[in-house]
């Protein structure tokens, strides 16, 4: 599934730390099901528009890139941060 968390005043590499951090807390985590247990991974999409770009970007072009991020980490392996920057 696909969940949105929005990072309001924080910049590309800060965000991209709070991904890094949830995906390895997942990862961490046991799932007990049964007598069987998982763990979890995590593929993030993170994206920014450049601080004091001329870019005027979007909130759909900014899901978009954090989309197109997300499948960047899914097909380089999953259970990673990828990042894209707007402008």
């Amino acid at each position: 599934e696909e969940f949105l968390v929005i990072c309001p005043g924080t910049d590309l590499e800060g965000a991209r730390r709070c991904a890094e951090r949830l995906r390895e807390k997942v990862e961490a985590t046991e799932l007990l099901l049964g007598s069987m247990t998982y763990h979890a991974t995590m593929s993030f999409g993170v994206a920014s528009r450049r601080h004091g770009s001329s870019v005027t970007a979007s909130a759909e072009l900014l899901l978009k890139a954090a989309d197109d991020a997300s499948y960047k980490s899914k097909s380089g392996g999953r259970n990673q941060v990828s990042c894209a920057c707007l402008g």
